[in-house]
């Protein structure tokens, strides 16, 4: 159907905008990224990019083809612009990564491996809310209300796909950052109440 190629296309040019504000953020002082949150996206995309086409996605995985690269270079610039400081909890996320790419391995499980991403993409987007919650203005919302955006077409290019394991990412992505974009502003709301008052 070309309605499905055309959406799939609108999520992966979307996708790839998605990082060029974030990319920009980081280069103007905006954004200071979490090095061991962008690596463990890193992974985690590469993973969830494989296993979902290993299930049979095409369509709506351009999205996370776009992710990939966004944030391997985010990464990258993690390492001159990020944040360095580890904490348990970020070094605890970034085993389970590793230990998601074991299980993933072993047990040849596609499903497993996209359930088990939605388990780190959950534990990074939270340390993400902590960074922010410490420093309300270290994370700019415009890349991730994009970021949303894109998950909508990418969504719409599963209309007619058997309800399946790829349907999980797409679904998760566009809750996952519709959240993470509201804790943004409802955190830098109550830092601009804290500090009028």
């Amino acid at each position: 159907m070309d309605f499905i190629k055309v959406a799939g296309a609108i999520s992966f040019l979307i996708g790839a905008y998605a990082s060029i504000p974030y990319i920009w953020a980081i280069l103007k002082g905006k954004t200071t990224p979490h090095q061991l949150s962008w690596l463990v996206f890193v992974i985690m995309n590469t993973i969830v990019f494989i296993s979902q086409f290993l299930e049979g996605a095409r369509e709506s995985i351009l999205i996370t083809l776009t992710f990939v690269v966004g944030s391997f270079i985010i990464f990258l610039l993690s390492l001159k612009f990020g944040v360095r400081e580890s904490s348990r909890w970020d070094k605890f996320l970034f085993g389970f990564a590793i230990i998601t790419i074991v299980l993933w391995i072993l047990t040849r499980s596609n499903s497993l491996a996209i359930w088990l991403t939605v388990l780190i993409d959950v534990a990074a987007t939270t340390m993400i809310i902590l960074k922010v919650k410490a420093k309300p203005n270290s994370e700019d919302p415009k890349p991730w209300l994009i970021a949303s955006l894109a998950y909508v077409f990418s969504c719409i290019t599963l209309i007619g796909q058997p309800l399946g394991v790829i349907y999980v990412r797409p679904i998760y992505g566009l809750i996952c950052d519709v959240v993470l974009v509201g804790f943004i502003y409802f955190l830098r709301r109550v830092s601009t109440v804290k500090s009028s008052n």
